[in-house]
């Protein structure tokens, strides 16, 4: 999609409010417990080596959305009904090629590391070499896109870059308790859950780019209207479903806490799920839901603060 400006204010990360979806198992409270508590075992070693990312790319001629659109003469019905609806449109399309074989689907590929991805075109067109999050950087080229230069001077040329998803789980460990905020940085739709003891979540996300903003970033507590969110030791489930449908490209989920900083989570606090200890039949019940959610349109949704 056509990407924006980045607004900031100091370390603050504001989303925009158009597609924005909220939803949480309970009312969000500024302390939430771990899956796993302390320290706990990681055979040989507790450095992580990142999340788990399943990742798919489809056909850029396909019309498979169901996200319902309403254009510019009052016709309401899926995007996929309209000539010029092929590929992704929201973040409740990507279940379709997660749950199966499916016709439209053309590659798929895994990783496990840090989420801080890019395709060439945004990387041809953002990436002037400044590092965290302060500014648009170069990522790590997205393992299912090709390497294409000259992409972002023709856009439409496809370069094998567009119209992709990936589905990133796992667990996220925190070293010391104390006042913490994810953020992810998109460019197009995202799906986000941090997982608590007890079925708790806390979820953001942009559920559809169509109508809504460009790139952006989003802070978890600005967009669950916490003050503050105080996490213990321990290991936190993480579920991230994202989606580029068109032109630039880029997925990064990152957190500030101490030292008191926006970044790129890092790989060695980042844990796929065969490497932590096995929480409680709960917990892992209640992981298994978020990961249900995070590729569907949320049923219990909060309502979005007015945009002002």
């Amino acid at each position: 999609m056509r990407t924006q400006k980045l607004n900031k204010v100091g370390h603050s990360l504001l989303g925009g409010c158009a597609g924005l979806l909220f939803a949480a198992a309970v009312q969000a409270a500024p302390t939430l417990a771990p899956l796993i508590s302390g320290n706990a075992a990681l055979g040989n070693s507790q450095v992580g080596t990142g999340l788990n990312g399943n990742w798919y790319k489809v056909d850029d001629q396909a019309h498979f959305s169901n996200h319902v659109y309403t254009d510019s003469v009052n016709v309401t019905a899926p995007i996929k009904n309209f000539g010029w609806g092929t590929g992704f449109w929201s973040t409740g399309d990507i279940a379709q090629f997660t749950s199966g074989p499916n016709a439209n689907l053309i590659a798929t590929t895994t990783s496990v590391s840090a989420v801080s991805f890019a395709n060439s075109i945004y990387n041809d067109l953002y990436g002037t070499g400044r590092s965290g999050w302060d500014q648009d950087h170069a990522r790590t080229l997205a393992p299912i896109v090709a390497a294409s230069a000259g992409c972002s001077s023709d856009p439409a040329a496809d370069c094998a870059q567009t119209n992709y998803a990936a589905v990133f789980t796992g667990y996220v460990y925190v070293a010391e308790a104390g006042a913490y905020d994810f953020g992810v940085f998109s460019d197009d739709g995202f799906a986000f859950s941090l997982l608590g003891a007890g079925g708790t979540r806390l979820s953001m996300g942009l559920e559809t780019h169509a109508d809504g903003p460009g790139r952006e970033a989003y802070s978890l507590k600005t967009e669950t209207g916490l003050s503050e969110l105080v996490l213990d030791p321990g290991y936190y489930g993480i579920n991230l479903s994202y989606y580029n449908r068109l032109e630039a490209g880029v997925i990064d989920l990152g957190w500030t806490g101490a030292p008191d900083s926006w970044r790129t989570i890092e790989t060695g606090s980042l844990f796929p799920g065969n490497q932590v200890p096995e929480p409680t039949s709960w917990s892992l019940m209640a992981l298994a839901l978020v990961g249900f959610w995070a590729t569907r349109k949320g049923r219990s949704a909060r309502v979005a603060p007015a945009c002002t």
